[in-house]
Formats: structure tokens, sequence, C-alpha cells
């Protein structure tokens, strides 16, 4: 899976080496990784359909997807920062999720269904959405502190990155 997620990473975003354990992780034990969140590649026109330009295309990196079709993508700024970024399928529900893809896991192992819709302000509605095996991959392998919301990871990478609604709107026609 990362041979096909890296190969649609645009030149200039690296893929980060966290992706790359994901996968591995994903392909020795399968979905569901956390809620209706999957992997997935970009196509090549998928930026080209969703903002109806090519003017994101050097800017976003597609990895992943939701259930509903929203994109999961590492967000290039001019700055170099390259934080995680939810794109609605409808053009709506634009968030910065994580600072960057360590972050993301984190953000994954809560257990929300739906990360790019669900209320992170509390804890999970369903436990049944959290996967055991994930959460003890992510703090023994990986060393890292699982919070108890996600709003302990998404406020403060809101708060330190630049406006992605603006930004969508710089690139959409």
């Amino acid at each position: 899976m990362i041979e096909q997620i890296s190969k649609a990473f645009p030149d200039g975003i690296l893929v980060p080496e966290e992706l790359k354990l994901l996968c591995e992780w994903t392909e020795e034990n399968g979905y569901p990784i956390s809620g209706y969140f999957e992997l997935r590649a970009g196509d090549g026109d998928d930026f080209f359909y969703w903002f109806n330009s090519r003017d994101a295309d050097a800017e976003l990196a597609l990895f992943g997807a939701g259930g509903d079709g929203s994109m999961y993508c590492i967000w290039k700024q001019v700055d170099g920062r390259q934080p995680v970024v939810h794109l609605g399928s409808e053009g709506d529900e634009l968030k910065v999720l994580a600072k960057d893809m360590k972050d993301f896991l984190r953000l994954l192992a809560i257990g929300y269904a739906d990360i790019g819709h669900d209320d992170m302000s509390r804890p999970p509605i369903q436990e049944e959405e959290n996967n055991p095996k994930f959460q003890e991959w992510i703090r023994n392998s990986l060393t890292l502190k699982i919070p108890e919301i996600g709003d302990e990871i998404l406020k403060p990478a809101i708060s330190s990155h630049d406006d992605l609604a603006a930004w969508v709107a710089t690139k959409s026609n």
C-alpha cells in the first residue's frame, strides 16, 4: 500500500515514516484501523475534482479516506510544515486535524467513528469503534500517548497553522 500512496505524492512532500509504519501495521493486521478511516492512494485527479482545478495538486498529498469519500491529506504549507487535514466529501468539514503524522496517529487511536465529523470535545460515543490492537501498537511500538479527547490534538493544530478554509478558497474554481 505504501508504494501506491507514495507514488501519488507530489514532489516536495515526503512520505512521513509514521505513514510507512501505519501501512505496514495495516498490511499485518487489516482493517479497521480506527472507525471508518482507511488508507487510500491518490489517483492523480482527486484534487482536480474536489477543487475543480489543479492549483492544489503540489500542496496536498492524499493518504486516506473516510466512509463518505472525504479525504485525509498532508498539506504542505509555505513555511514547510505539513499538518494533516480533512477535506469533506461535499466541500465542507475543512479541518486541520493534527500538526503532523504522529499526532494524526494519536488522534486515530482515540477511536472516533469519523474523525472528520465527530465532536472532538468529547470522548468517542461508541466504544466498539476503538481498536485495542491499534491502540496497543501506538502506545508500545511508537511510544505515543493517546489523549482522552481529540481536542487535545485538534485545537493546537488549528491555532498554529494557516486557515485551511481561506487557503481552499484561493485554490478552488
